[in-house]
């Protein structure tokens, strides 16, 4: 089996004219707007892959960029594959934005593909393993988020002038915000674009589906989730996914280089795993039950316990370390009644799809401790 780096090395010496573009150069093209290209790409005017990525070693380091501990510290090593593959070597770069503000809980960032066939692929950039980001895919389930507003401008302006049809996609909370900005968009832009990718991408409020717009664009979407799929598995989807087998555990499927693939096309699955499911019919039994405002509540008081560990990344749970498990038990300690059930089983979850419990330590037993928590239990 290969993953997306293999792909890149065993088949970057076809053109598209000799295999026309697939799943796989979406997916590839939707993790480009991982890498951050902020001093690299001109305001204005274009860059060729291969020139931006020679550009980017000159500004980044091997030391700098090792520091990176996050799932997408792959995205820099993509770059440089993808500079090295004829088949993408010459595709132009544009139009880069790049927003993160934490105060407002937004992360968004976009990057414009001219690929050598003579399509535009529009890829917007997911969010990483940090607690924020994933805390803004739950904020989905109760309001629009800033992203997708953010998402709706950028590809009406994008597609600006443009005569040529595009494809658009993204992993994570960017395949959630290129349905979205597809939905978004005037009608004469939405009929343009030809395919819209959503690798593990969140779904959608029930409402939103029965729009008229989202009807129209529903025949486009391409959605992809791992077997553990929890991101993916937020709210609702019209459009039944391809189940793809990954070569991690838990919810460190989400990475998309975990994704295994076999020629030009992903090793697929019947169906998703139980751990998903279990996720899954918990999450929305939950949430039909909830009003907007209660989803924010419930929200809110569960990453309070991820934020209460310190940790920036979901990740590093797994080393959280005793001072940080005791403040997680605290903080679950202090939330009460319904909301304090549900976030103490959520949170169980979470460090169950972890595979955290491996030395048998003293950091372990608080973990067990942590798991053993019922929804009356006080620590």
């Amino acid at each position: 089996m290969s993953n997306l780096l293999d792909y890149l090395k065993w088949r970057g010496d076809i053109s598209f004219s000799q295999d026309p573009f697939n799943s796989i150069d979406g997916m590839i093209l939707s993790c480009l707007s991982y890498v951050k290209l902020e001093k690299v790409l001109p305001k204005k005017g274009k860059m060729t892959i291969a020139q931006a990525s020679e550009k980017f070693f000159k500004i980044h380091s091997e030391a700098e960029l090792a520091k990176d501990k996050s799932f997408i510290r792959f995205a820099p090593s993509m770059l440089k594959a993808l500079s090295e593959a004829d088949r993408f070597k010459d595709a132009y770069l544009s139009n880069y934005v790049n927003e993160i503000d934490i105060s407002k809980q937004i992360q968004f960032s976009a990057v414009t593909v001219d690929t050598p066939d003579g399509m535009t692929f529009i890829s917007f950039r997911g969010t990483d393993d940090s607690i924020i980001g994933w805390k803004e895919d739950f904020n989905l389930s109760f309001e629009t988020v800033p992203a997708e507003t953010e998402a709706a401008k950028y590809l009406q302006n994008a597609m600006n002038g443009r005569l040529n049809r595009v494809r658009i996609g993204g992993h994570s909370k960017g395949g959630h915000l290129a349905i979205y900005a597809a939905a978004a968009v005037p009608i004469d832009i939405a009929m343009k674009i030809e395919k819209i990718y959503s690798f593990d991408g969140p779904g959608f409020n029930t409402e939103a589906m029965k729009s008229n717009k989202f009807k129209k664009i529903q025949p486009r979407i391409e959605k992809y989730i791992p077997e553990t799929s929890i991101i993916g598995r937020l709210l609702e989807d019209s459009t039944k996914p391809t189940v793809v087998k990954s070569s991690e555990v838990g919810i460190m499927q989400h990475d998309p280089l975990t994704w295994q693939l076999e020629g030009k096309n992903f090793v697929t699955c019947a169906s998703t795993d139980k751990i998903s499911d279990l996720f899954d019919e918990t999450m929305t039994g939950w949430l039909e039950n909830m009003s907007f405002a209660e989803r924010k509540v419930f929200v809110d008081e569960l990453f309070s316990v991820f934020e209460a560990s310190e940790c920036e990344y979901l990740s590093q749970l797994t080393k959280v370390g005793i001072k940080g498990i005791r403040a997680m038990l605290v903080r679950l300690g202090q939330i009460k009644n319904d909301t304090g059930a549900k976030v103490k089983a959520l949170v169980k979850m979470f460090f169950i799809n972890l595979n955290v419990l491996k030395s048998g330590g003293e950091n372990d037993k608080l973990i067990s401790g942590l798991l053993a928590l019922d929804s009356g239990s006080k620590k």
